[in-house]
């Protein structure tokens, strides 16, 4: 007869892995879509400058929406996955918290578009843009709470059916006005028209009762800002760490007389191979939007062993996944960057495989971070960012302008120093919070297993792309099961954890 805390962890086992096939299967989709606008926008509008305008408006408000759904989410999830806390009561004071603090700030570029274009952006035809895309911001602020009820609440599909359903209404909404109208302003209105949309969707699948329970408990606003705050924070400051390096390269470039082309030249191969080797992020960003929900909940009831092992189990996932994305997409870097990006584009295989190797480790440190924030730290993941940061400008102020060193080099460079350290930080911090755990094992073996796949690569002609590619991968695996990175009973529980029939309904079924 099984123990009960026994068919509680195969229930939670099996949440994890259903949620990580849903939530995976989401960000996919987002990237699919977000391709295809990637590559259709510049030939739709057919203008550089229209494009331009529309890429400055899309990057600020990236910047503003980032810090809203990374904070918003996880404080709400946090605190709706507590034993003893009504969900209804968390959504009440998520949607007041949301009106308070992010609704002004959409409002002030609705009403103000017309100043932050002519005074901050310098350019006055900016000013319908902003007016239309602070829509996005105030649809947003309210989203985010119902997806981080969805989140704490552990309904992993309808999150993943919500997050899929605006992918393709903003995609489509947005490239139809374009090619309609080739208005900069008239595709973020269908990008706000397309949030408000799912927005309604949202509060349809994600009501809750707002009675209270017997032994409900009701959050305040304080409890709620005591994650928004460092975990919005933490938010701003990856997104600094995920564009910082291309910004101050292509800066320095153009200071010391390489002229705007050949600056921006070289940041557009830099860049490229910035993008590629950020596919290990993407590969596990699923993971943190799972293990939080479950970490939390065990941890505010007081179950720290049950949250180490599940901890460490998606640290160790994160590890296999992100460096083995290593070992595939660093076997043959030239040839792949020629196939995604062009023929020009092979000049940055000298960099991809440092950049690769740095987000890696910003993959892992990603997972440590949710793994801290959701057991009650939130602010840890704001102070190992900052690290990383400090790190990341001062390798990049100190590099940059050394004579005889290709800045590229220094650029990458500077992005693995910082994430080792920042990888560094959080691992201190989940190994004073849980003890020593197998997952450091399986990091490090995980990590040679790449280095080892890399060199491996190396003896093979740059002609033979799938045949290095070949090497790499069973080099990787020969290292991580020699080492014991990984043990059969770990195929075992990937078993148990994505098979189609669970021991019992679980609460997010």
């Amino acid at each position: 007869m099984s123990h009960p805390a026994g068919t509680e962890e195969a229930r939670d086992l099996r949440e994890a892995g259903r949620g990580f096939l849903w939530i995976t299967g989401a960000k996919v989709w987002f990237l699919v879509t977000a391709t295809v606008s990637s590559l259709a926008f510049p030939r739709l509008f057919g203008d550089p400058v229209l494009y331009g305008q529309y890429r400055v408006v899309s990057g600020v408000l990236n910047v503003v929406t980032m810090v809203i759904i990374g904070g918003t989410v996880q404080a709400v999830s946090r605190l709706t996955s507590e034993v003893g806390s009504g969900p209804g009561a968390v959504r009440r004071v998520g949607l007041r918290v949301a009106t308070a603090l992010f609704v002004p700030v959409g409002l002030a570029g609705l009403l103000g578009a017309g100043w932050l274009a002519r005074v901050l952006l310098r350019d006055e035809a900016l000013a319908g843009p902003i007016r239309a895309a602070s829509g996005v911001v105030i649809a947003y602020a309210f989203y985010a709470v119902i997806v981080g009820v969805l989140n704490g609440r552990r309904f992993f599909a309808r999150q993943a059916a919500l997050d899929m359903t605006f992918s393709t209404l903003k995609t489509a909404s947005m490239v139809a006005v374009v090619a309609w109208t080739g208005s900069v302003t008239g595709a973020f209105g269908a990008f706000a028209a397309s949030a408000a949309a799912v927005l309604g969707l949202a509060l349809w699948m994600g009501r809750v009762s707002e009675a209270s329970g017997p032994g409900d408990r009701t959050p305040g606003v304080r409890d709620l800002l005591h994650y928004l705050v460092p975990l919005g924070g933490y938010a701003l400051v990856l997104n600094l760490l995920l564009q910082a390096d291309v910004i101050a390269l292509k800066a320095f470039l153009g200071a010391v007389g390489e002229g705007p082309e050949g600056a921006s030249a070289v940041a557009g191969v830099y860049g490229a191979a910035r993008n590629v080797s950020l596919l290990p992020y993407q590969a596990v960003i699923s993971l943190t939007f799972v293990v939080f929900p479950l970490v939390s909940r065990a941890t505010s009831a007081g179950e720290v062993e049950a949250a180490g092992r599940t901890a460490s189990g998606a640290l160790r996932l994160a590890s296999v996944l992100s460096f083995g994305a290593v070992a595939v997409l660093g076997a043959a870097p030239g040839p792949l960057l020629g196939l995604l990006f062009g023929p020009a584009f092979r000049a940055g295989a000298e960099t991809l495989p440092w950049l690769l190797g740095g987000g890696a480790l910003m993959a892992v440190t990603s997972v440590g971070n949710a793994v801290l924030a959701s057991s009650g730290r939130p602010a840890a993941p704001l102070w190992s960012g900052l690290v990383s940061l400090v790190v990341l400008a001062l390798g990049l102020g100190a590099g940059l302008p050394l004579s005889g060193i290709d800045p590229s080099r220094v650029a990458a460079g500077s992005v693995v120093a910082a994430a080792l350290c920042g990888t560094l930080v959080t691992g201190s911090w989940v190994r004073r919070s849980f003890g020593d755990l197998p997952w450091l094992r399986t990091f490090w073996v995980a990590a040679l297993g790449a280095l080892g796949a890399s060199l491996a690569s190396l003896a093979v002609p740059s002609e033979w792309p799938i045949g290095a590619t070949g090497i790499a991968v069973l080099v990787f695996l020969g290292i991580l099961l020699g080492g014991r990175g990984v043990v059969p009973e770990d195929g075992r529980l990937l078993r148990q954890g994505f098979r189609r029939r669970p021991p019992a309904a679980p609460p997010g079924e």
